[in-house]
C-alpha cells in the first residue's frame, strides 16, 4: 500500500510539474518538445491518428508513467499508468483495465469506479518512447506524453 501511495505521490508531482509550465513553454510555444502525434479537432481534442510503423527498431514498450496535460484537457491532467496488461488511468474519473495487441495494435480497455464511459475502450497509435495517441472509441483521441519517475534522494549523513 505504502509502494501505492508513493508512486501516486511521484504522479501527482510530475503533473504538477509539467501543468505549471516548468521546463518549456506550452503547446506550440518557444522552448515547447511536446508535440502531439496527431493534428487537433475543433473541439480540442486530438484528431483520429493513424498507425504508424517503426522502422527496423524495437517497438518502444507501453509500460510507464503517461501525462495527458491538462492545457489538452480543459484543465484537468490525465494520468495513465502501465504495469505490463495492467492499467489505471487517473484524472476526471479513476478506471482501472487491461491492455492487450490484437491486430498488431495496443487496445486497453477500462472500467470506472463512477461508471463513467468516456474512456472505456482505445487504440494506441504512434507509440514511441515520448509519446502515445489514444484514440478511445465514442470519446476522441488523447495525445499522451512519457513521464520519467522522479529520481529519489537518498540522505547520506556525514
Amino acid at each position: 500500500m505504502i509502494k501505492r501511495v508513493r508512486k501516486v505521490a511521484g504522479m501527482v508531482l510530475v503533473a504538477a510539474v509539467v501543468v505549471s509550465g516548468c521546463g518549456g513553454a506550452g503547446p506550440g510555444g518557444a522552448g515547447s518538445s511536446l508535440e502531439p502525434t496527431s493534428t487537433a479537432s475543433s473541439d480540442g481534442k486530438a484528431g483520429t491518428p493513424s498507425a504508424q510503423a517503426v522502422g527496423g527498431e524495437a517497438e518502444p514498450s507501453l509500460d510507464g508513467q503517461w501525462l495527458y496535460p491538462a492545457w489538452d484537457n480543459g484543465g484537468s491532467a490525465v494520468i495513465l499508468l502501465v504495469d505490463g496488461q495492467q492499467v489505471e488511468l487517473n484524472g476526471k474519473h479513476h478506471c482501472r483495465g487491461n491492455a492487450s495487441k490484437e491486430a498488431g495494435l495496443y487496445v486497453i480497455r477500462l472500467k470506472c469506479d463512477d461508471g463513467n464511459t468516456d474512456r472505456t475502450v482505445g487504440r494506441v497509435y504512434g507509440l514511441s518512447s515520448k509519446s502515445m495517441t489514444i484514440d478511445w472509441e465514442g470519446f476522441g483521441a488523447d495525445a499522451f506524453y512519457q513521464q520519467k519517475p522522479a529520481a529519489s534522494k537518498t540522505r547520506t549523513d556525514t
